[in-house]
């Protein structure tokens, strides 16, 4: 991304020389602070460039804009914070967690195969990670970044387009958490560490994911992560979420063929790391038709009466 391109009449040249004066100074920022302390991963750090971005983007805008723009974001944010603290002690809560009837569930799933001890097996030599380890890395951090860096774009783009985005966002993590909450399941690593899988699980985290100078990964999930978040897949589902959000605005194929490899190879990284197996996957991608379903129908019923409208797709159309 660079400055925005915006040819203006020589009477708004001072216009355009404020824009991109103050849209290249934060991006600037952004990278020095980005390659000395690592991605902004932490929630409120996060919201914060995030909204600093949105009125960098057009500085020029009236005051009360740029309060909206606080309005609009900081409960979200706050719902979000909420999310992300009550994950962390959902497994603190009482219930049973459940460890084997996962395992037994992948081994039904694949004819008495774990898919993770098997690509492990397949692809770790000695401990020795390959060199596209780095790839599957670029694929989990995305988790962190890409959701919130496509809220942004769509709130400049048009704050109807962000409104849905956002409430299948939130949608989406809070049926997560009450899963969390009522069926604590342990990923593919904690199975090994207890002896069930009968194998040795090597973590996802430690795998290439030093992209900067922080461990971004490693980091999140010491400050925020639940060991028994396994059901559903969270990072499957909002890979496959930013596809369905993306998909109607790639008007060609060549964008379209990676939003569809996206959720594949985020299903890969987090069954190759230990993170998460296959049936966690797919019940994230099922929230995730869930969470469609349901924001739908609460956006029908908002909906003032009027004429027939043309109907919507399920995914998020262009305004």
């Amino acid at each position: 991304m660079g400055a925005p391109a915006i040819e203006a009449p020589a009477g708004q040249r001072p216009r355009w020389l404020l824009r991109s004066s103050v849209w290249s100074a934060y991006l600037l920022a952004l990278a020095v602070v980005t390659v000395m302390f690592g991605l902004p991963t932490d929630r409120i750090y996060q919201a914060v460039w995030i909204i600093v971005g949105i009125a960098a983007f057009n500085p020029d805008r009236p005051w009360r804009d740029h309060m909206r723009t606080l309005i609009d974001w900081v409960p979200l944010i706050a719902a979000l914070v909420v999310y992300d603290h009550t994950r962390g002690i959902a497994n603190t809560l009482g219930m049973p967690v459940r460890v084997e009837e996962l395992v037994t569930a992948e081994s039904w799933l694949f004819g008495g195969t774990i898919p993770t001890v098997w690509l492990q097996d397949h692809l770790i030599h000695e401990g020795v990670q390959p060199w596209w380890t780095l790839l599957t890395g670029i694929v989990y951090t995305s988790h962190f970044v890409l959701p919130w860096l496509i809220a942004a774009i769509f709130y400049v783009q048009a704050r109807e387009r962000w409104s849905k985005y956002m409430r299948r966002i939130v949608l989406l993590s809070y049926l997560g958490l009450l899963t969390y909450v009522l069926l604590p399941a342990a990923p593919p690593w904690y199975a090994a560490r207890e002896g069930v899988l009968g194998a040795e699980v090597y973590r996802g985290t430690g795998f290439g994911f030093h992209l900067v100078s922080v461990d971004v990964s490693g980091d999140w999930l010491a400050a925020q992560g639940n060991p028994v978040a396994a059901l559903p897949s969270l990072h499957s589902a909002f890979a496959l979420l930013v596809t369905v959000a993306l998909w109607p605005l790639a008007r060609n194929w060549w964008w379209k063929i990676p939003l569809a490899l996206f959720p594949l190879a985020m299903a890969f990284t987090l069954v190759y790391g230990g993170e998460h197996y296959v049936v966690d996957v797919l019940a994230g991608w099922g929230y995730v038709g869930l969470t469609i379903l349901l924001a739908r129908a609460w956006e029908r019923r908002r909906k003032p009466a009027g004429p027939p409208a043309e109907q919507e797709s399920d995914a998020l159309p262009a305004p």
